[in-house]
């Protein structure tokens, strides 16, 4: 038998992010690398693996270097993902409870556990800066108002929640939208205080089923709205989600729930 190469890959896992009792949330595959992968490699792992974001987590010193990738792209930040990958270090790898700290191309984020089974990352606030309803190209059709919230996010504002989930929405159209990540929301929703649904053509998602790093535009909007910093959202898609935010000075708490639907190894 000494002839026999036996190799093992690196270790990956399936996560359901910002799940409820109905909200099947959304998954992520995160991939523990053993060894430093060329940026190619990574990209066509995240190809091969189908979902809407891969997480790469690496130990460094001590914490952990992260990083997103769609399908097709790699992106600055992802927040499903991201607690995704904390539920793993936390519930598979038992790192020890505490803050876990991430080097990512959007800065140092941390992580932690919170009582109820919810999890916590902190991510970067975006500031709102109202703009013209032309800059949707009507794909949302009537919006009571809309903002940029960063350099590649749009957060448009409709009626009510079944103005919201009637939204029948063109992916060809929206991605002549300038922003990477066109945001809807609107107040209100069942047993939350708003819903929100999240389209992203120019990542190859045409609608994403549960965007954390959405509660970067949707928590500063909140506080402006109605002056407070929590707010419970309902991400209204085919899956569904429930995320909880809170607004600091630079940056908003995202909390939500976590499951591990499958582990492996990679063979890459």
């Amino acid at each position: 038998m000494d002839s026999v190469a036996v190799t093992f890959g690196h270790r990956l896992w399936w996560v359901d992010a910002f799940i409820g009792d109905a909200e099947r949330g959304n998954p992520a595959v995160v991939v523990l690398l053993e060894r430093a992968v060329p940026d190619v490699e990574l990209q066509q792992i995240a190809f091969e693996l189908g979902v809407s974001e891969t997480a790469f987590v690496r130990r460094s010193g001590d914490g952990w270097t992260l990083r997103w990738f769609t399908p097709t792209t790699e992106v600055d930040l992802c927040g499903h993902a991201t607690l995704a990958t904390a539920h793993v270090l936390l519930s598979e790898l038992g790192v020890p409870a505490g803050e876990i700290y991430f080097t990512t191309r959007a800065g140092r984020l941390s992580a932690r556990r919170l009582p109820d089974s919810l999890l916590a990352i902190d991510l970067p606030r975006s500031y709102l800066e109202p703009v013209d309803a032309s800059v949707l190209n009507g794909t949302l059709g009537p919006v009571r108002e809309v903002y940029q919230a960063g350099p590649a996010s749009v957060l448009a504002v409709v009626e009510d929640y079944d103005t919201l989930c009637g939204l029948a929405v063109d992916p060809v159209s929206l991605f002549l939208v300038p922003s990477s990540l066109v945001i809807v929301a609107c107040h209100g929703g069942p047993e939350v205080d708003a819903s929100i649904r999240v389209f992203a053509p120019r990542l190859g998602i045409a609608e994403d089923p549960v965007t954390g790093s959405a509660m970067c535009a949707v928590a500063p909007w909140w506080v402006e709205q109605v002056g407070s910093p929590t707010v419970s959202i309902r991400q209204a898609s085919a899956r569904g989600g429930l995320m909880f935010a809170r607004l600091f000075e630079h940056n908003v708490e995202v909390a939500g729930a976590a499951r591990t639907f499958f582990g492996g190894d990679l063979r890459a």
